[in-house]
């Protein structure tokens, strides 16, 4: 159980820096440089981008999924530090919560992508391959932490 669990606490921080390394790109392109944005072959990078689906409120949404990100790394360090803490008394309901809420983090995001790829799809019939890699990111931190929540009784006593 122990290898399984490493194996997957190893996935988990690959991909929420992965996630959060392709949100600091498109958040840098957003709000700086949006000529540094390369497509590749889709060429649909700049479409999405400049469309109106790209901001909330006047904020880019690739900001939203660095903070989003960011927020999964922060609650991954934290679940972190005090599973090996054992004289912290409340130590498993806290590392508890964190993974809960690891999953309600990723549950959102993963909706919010699956709702954007389908804009991508059927609203601009343009594709961004840096969402596109953020939109599967999320998705794999779903399954990540959805399989940390079934087994949380085995990992946190």
């Amino acid at each position: 159980m122990l290898q399984r669990s490493s194996f997957i606490a190893r996935v988990s921080v690959i991909l929420k820096l992965s996630g959060f390394a392709v949100a600091i790109y498109l958040s840098y392109t957003a709000l700086f440089d949006e000529g540094a944005l390369i497509c590749g072959e889709s060429g649909g990078c700049h479409e999405v981008q400049d469309s109106e689906y790209s901001k909330v409120a006047g904020i880019p949404i690739s900001l939203f999924g660095l903070f989003m990100y960011l927020t999964l790394l922060g609650l991954l360090v934290t679940r972190a530090q005090y599973l090996h803490k054992r004289f912290f008394d409340s130590r498993e309901q806290l590392v508890r919560n964190i993974k809960i809420w690891s999953l309600l983090i990723a549950t959102a995001g993963t909706a919010y992508s699956i709702y954007l790829t389908g804009i991508e799809a059927f609203v601009l019939e343009a594709w961004c391959s840096w969402c596109l890699a953020s939109a599967v990111i999320i998705s794999l931190i779903f399954i990540v932490e959805l399989i940390e929540v079934k087994n949380i009784d085995k990992t946190t006593s």
